[in-house]
């Protein structure tokens, strides 16, 4: 059996706001192994850096294999991406009925805050949310500036859509 058959059977890929940052292919799974650990309880995000990469995973989802198995060929593959800042960015919908993401890239001064950084952080460094609205972002991003910090908010850089992006 496949994952691009089966587990990954409905994706799309949202591109970079900025060349910089990583495009993202978000995996709507099937119900029977959605959960609470998933954007929105149904979403994978995978964080692609590269063209490289892209390749890679889409070799790795048409793949056969015995069993299914979780499509985190990337997830604790360290990132390219070094900042000292917190960068936010926001993801739209490439199509309809397809959720806001929001991406942020986390510097190691932060993410060695947390005890088991491995199990928080994709590829070390990004947390992916999703959001049904791009109003549902403003109010996240919002409650995670407070969170920070006035001495934090400096270091957030945050990325607006980029025009011509869907």
């Amino acid at each position: 059996m496949r994952l691009i058959d089966q587990l990954a059977a409905t994706r799309i890929y949202y591109p970079r706001p900025l060349p910089t940052l990583p495009d993202i292919l978000l995996i709507d799974i099937p119900l029977a192994f959605s959960g609470d650990r998933l954007a929105l309880g149904r979403y994978y995000p995978v964080i692609l850096e590269s063209l490289a990469e892209m390749q890679e995973f889409e070799a790795f989802l048409c793949e056969q294999r015995p069993e299914l198995i979780s499509p985190a060929l990337l997830a604790r593959r360290p990132s390219g991406l070094r900042t000292d800042d917190i960068v936010f960015a926001r993801y739209s919908p490439p199509a309809p009925r397809w959720p806001w993401l929001h991406l942020c890239c986390w510097p190691t001064r932060c993410t060695m805050l947390v005890p088991h950084p491995e199990d928080e952080f994709a590829r070390g460094a990004y947390t992916v949310d999703a959001f049904q609205s791009d109003d549902d972002v403003n109010a996240a991003e919002l409650r995670l500036l407070a969170a920070l910090g006035p001495h934090e908010a400096y270091y957030v850089r945050s990325v607006p859509v980029a025009a011509g992006h869907a």
